[in-house]
């Protein structure tokens, strides 16, 4: 069964989606195709359908994740020199104004697809492959949670952990089972999470593109942030001409890192 932005807002618990914006028509992407090697029969640009299609596999949403020690501190989304208050606003130091400064943007790439399912763990394949637990915050510009946002996830297959560049490449999926593709809405503290497996590396032209995973936020149905995390330590991230440092990730032993999103 398909369904909308709108269908979401319907489906979910009312607990979680208290508060929730983005319930409106579809809004298109702004961002045009750039990056990957190609279009595996994915649509592009994207159209803004941020709702899901239900596919196989348990559904969750962000309202399932745990809290943490990490509800009190910003991530590397908060302004350059700022400290993290216990009410988990920054404190803006000799300015006296509080501020956190906007997630930086990335290309949307090719591989982005309308109907998303709503789920939260995308390791449903039985794949080999590093575990990932991403988890964190989207928050406005005064550091205040961003109830009800809608986080898209998307990246190519797995790699193995003992596997090299060209041993397999990765793809992305373009059939109904949407594999690797997952999107959640944010609870009342402004949190989202995703459970999935670290992408490999495909040939963008020449050169490997770094294993990276694709985030897209949208709030009252507006596209709000489109942008790219990527992994510390990886060989390609240097030669990429879409690697941003501020968005590396650096997984703790049990694959779970903290990730905040200012929009």
């Amino acid at each position: 069964m398909t369904s909308t932005r709108r269908s979401f807002c319907e489906l979910g618990s009312a607990a979680l989606l208290v508060g929730l914006v983005g319930c409106g028509d579809d809004a298109p992407s702004g961002t045009a195709d750039a990056g990957g090697s190609g279009d595996p029969g994915s649509s592009t640009g994207g159209g803004g359908t941020s709702g899901a299609l239900e596919a196989s596999g348990s559904s969750s949403t962000a309202g399932e994740s745990s809290s943490s020690a990490a509800d009190t501190t910003d991530s590397s989304a908060a302004s350059t020199g700022s400290s993290t208050s216990g009410d988990g606003s920054t404190d803006g130091g000799s300015t006296g104004v509080d501020l956190c400064e906007a997630s930086p943007g990335s290309i949307e790439g090719p591989f982005y697809r309308p109907g998303i399912p709503i789920r939260s763990n995308l390791d449903l394949y039985g794949d080999l492959g590093i575990a990932v637990h991403l988890s964190g915050r989207v928050i406005d510009g005064d550091c205040l949670p961003v109830v009800g946002a809608i986080v898209e996830l998307w990246h190519a297959s797995p790699a193995a952990p003992d596997r090299v560049p060209g041993d397999t490449d990765a793809s992305y999926d373009a059939t109904l089972e949407y594999r690797y593709y997952g999107q959640v809405a944010t609870d009342a503290r402004g949190r989202y999470a995703f459970d999935t497996l670290r992408p490999g590396w495909y040939l963008n032209g020449a050169e490997y593109r770094p294993a990276h995973l694709h985030v897209k936020i949208w709030v009252d149905d507006e596209q709000r942030l489109t942008t790219q995390l990527y992994f510390e330590g990886d060989p390609f991230n240097d030669g990429d001409p879409w690697f941003d440092p501020t968005m590396v990730l650096a997984l703790a032993d049990d694959g779970s890192v903290e990730r905040d999103f200012a929009i």
